[in-house]
């Protein structure tokens, strides 16, 4: 029985869908009545349940709420605050204080033509019912336009702060990196609700590399008790440019990060990063595709997991390899350890391969900590707590090691090690 026509489990968003000026917001909301919710028996879904992101209504998002900022980061950035999805600009920083870029609200700038032009081009709706949903009716999002050859002077940091139960909160970003430009951004998500996991985050971003441009992204999820989070994110990188991301996954109830990369000119490269660390009864789903389209482009990917209590990690990540993207250089690798017997790890690597002069690998591993490093440390005094906490850092270090920004490196091993002695 086809679930095509079965728009019952989404009654609760329809509502908060509708009347959206958006651009291609009502192509879009057809899509979303037509497109089925996904199950165990989409392919790309199947271990990652959805069907109960359904199940209960959803409110529309505040974005007045008062909020206490954390912390600022360990470094000079310029910080932009959404807060339940929509800017603050009381909360934010002044985002103007470099010629040659342009960061605000997407919601205001999207009528503009160069950013008009690019929005939606990178997150075709096809049969993603969740992408759909976003566009149907995004909330707000960043605009960041960095003009032919201008650097970022610092990192721009957009904090994403959740306030309530029951919302939908749906977050888009566009990101246009000319010609020789360079930016790096790190985006943060917080929780700041302990009733937090009824909400839904389905956040769309788009990035576009242009030629010999460079773009850095540094990606941090640690919502205790937050809301279950749905993302994705296309990138196009033309020729010469360079695009990494690194994804840190702490906490939540859900995370789904769906993340396509085009490699669209000679000589792009891309870079993909992430570490996951997860207990209780957290699912952490990374879902990555990486498109040599030309010849002579490179990518590198490296996640690593630790999986404790009662969690699950999914990591699927795909390198496929057009007829005529010769000389391609492709690398792919995700390890795991798992920590207690609930502890579930699903992992698929793949390559797809059409041209003949290439060099691609790709591999998976699934396991327990070092029997035998763990004895050895026990048997210099270290307790049994601490040795473990040792060899985890250990496991993760080779990912934070390929990230350039030492500032930020620092930072999040800090939040990693963290995570670990909470294990």
């Amino acid at each position: 029985m086809s679930t095509t026509t079965t728009i019952d489990p989404k009654t609760g968003v329809l509502p908060l869908l509708e009347g959206s000026t958006w651009p291609g917001a009502d192509a879009a909301l057809d899509a979303v009545h037509s497109l089925p919710v996904p199950t165990v028996k989409t392919e790309d879904w199947k271990y990652t349940r959805v069907g109960r992101l359904f199940h209960a209504p959803y409110a529309a998002p505040k974005g007045d709420a008062a909020v206490t900022l954390p912390e600022r980061l360990p470094f000079p950035a310029t910080r932009v605050v959404f807060v339940n999805g929509h800017f603050r600009s009381d909360l934010s920083d002044d985002l103007r204080a470099q010629e040659g870029v342009v960061v605000d609200s997407l919601a205001r700038q999207v009528g503009n033509g160069l950013l008009k032009a690019h929005y939606g081009t990178l997150a075709p709706i096809g049969d993603r019912l969740f992408t759909a949903m976003n566009t149907a009716a995004p909330t707000d999002g960043t605009a960041l336009v960095v003009f032919k050859g201008v650097k970022l002077a610092q990192p721009l940091h957009i904090l994403h702060l959740t306030t309530a139960a029951g919302q939908l909160v749906q977050p888009r970003d566009l990101f246009l990196v000319q010609e020789g430009a360079e930016a790096e951004v790190v985006i943060e998500r917080g929780s700041l609700a302990p009733d937090a996991g009824t909400s839904l985050v389905n956040s769309v971003r788009e990035c576009f590399v242009a030629q010999g441009a460079r773009l850095t992204v540094h990606q941090v999820q640690h919502e205790a008790a937050g809301p279950a989070c749905i993302a994705f994110e296309g990138v196009r990188v033309e020729a010469g440019g360079w695009f990494s991301i690194d994804t840190t996954t702490l906490d939540s109830s859900l995370v789904r990060n769906d993340l396509r990369v085009s490699l669209a000119g000679p000589e792009a490269h891309a870079e993909l990063n992430g570490v996951y660390v997860i207990d209780g009864t957290t699912h952490c789903d990374n879902h990555t595709y990486i498109g040599h389209d030309v010849p002579d482009c490179t990518s590198d990917e490296l996640y690593k997991g630790i999986v404790a209590g009662k969690a699950t990690g999914v990591f699927n990540g795909k390198v496929q390899v057009e007829r005529d993207a010769q000389r391609t250089r492709a690398y792919q690798s995700n390890a795991n350890i798992l920590q207690g017997d609930d502890a579930r790890v699903f992992t698929k690597p793949e390559l797809e391969i059409y041209a003949d002069d290439v060099k691609c690998s790709h591999g998976c591993t699934i396991g327990r900590l070092d029997e035998k490093a763990l004895f050895y440390l026990r048997s210099r005094g270290v307790s049994e707590a601490e040795a473990r906490r040792m060899l985890a850092h250990a496991f993760t270090t080779d990912v934070l090691e390929r990230i350039a920004n030492e500032a930020w490196r620092d930072h999040l091993a800090a939040l990693i090690d963290a995570k670990l002695d909470a294990l």
